[in-house]
């Protein structure tokens, strides 16, 4: 009976990999195979300075985090792209108790991002992103800040992924 069973598995198996063999798929970060692949393309974009006064140290960041993530596995490459990014952070009170004492605060980073290809002022591409977290205030202020400044780094993790895959996203189609 079980060896039954395995044979009709199999046999269920091969169209299976016969189909998702010939869809197509191509993974958008693949290790490059040719100059014009998506990595080499995100690993060609030169991003600028991000945010000013309270939003310098997300800015710095979130660039960082785009630097590693566009350079995994390739290098730097010669720049044939700008990324300009503007970044605004707010937060707003979430949970509010009885007493009107703010428990809960949500962190909302938003940006605009314009690609343009280098020596040009028309931007190729532009797109928006955000990224929500949220944090919890406790009797400490210090334990507070120290949440506020962890969930500002997560969201700005979260900011640079939403912002990679659209930047490889409009490469894959500029690739069509």
């Amino acid at each position: 009976m079980q060896k039954l069973s395995r044979r009709l598995f199999l046999a269920g198996l091969a169209p299976a990999a016969a189909a998702l063999a010939g869809c197509g798929f191509r993974p958008m970060m693949a290790k490059p195979e040719s100059d014009d692949s998506i990595s080499l393309q995100l690993a060609s974009i030169r991003i600028g300075p991000i945010g000013e006064d309270e939003e310098r140290r997300v800015g710095q960041i979130l660039r960082n985090e785009l630097i590693d993530r566009f350079t995994a596995g390739v290098g730097e490459q010669p720049e044939r792209y700008v990324l300009a990014i503007e970044i605004e952070q707010e937060t707003s009170a979430l949970q509010i108790q009885n007493t009107d004492t703010v428990t809960r605060f949500n962190l909302v980073l938003t940006t605009r991002l314009r690609l343009f290809p280098s020596g040009s002022n028309e931007a190729a591409y532009v797109a928006d992103a955000n990224a929500i977290s949220s944090y919890d205030v406790v009797d400490s202020e210090y334990a507070t800040l120290v949440a506020e400044q962890e969930t500002a780094r997560d969201a700005a993790r979260d900011l640079s992924n939403t912002i990679a895959a659209l930047l490889a996203l409009y490469f894959r189609q500029q690739d069509v």
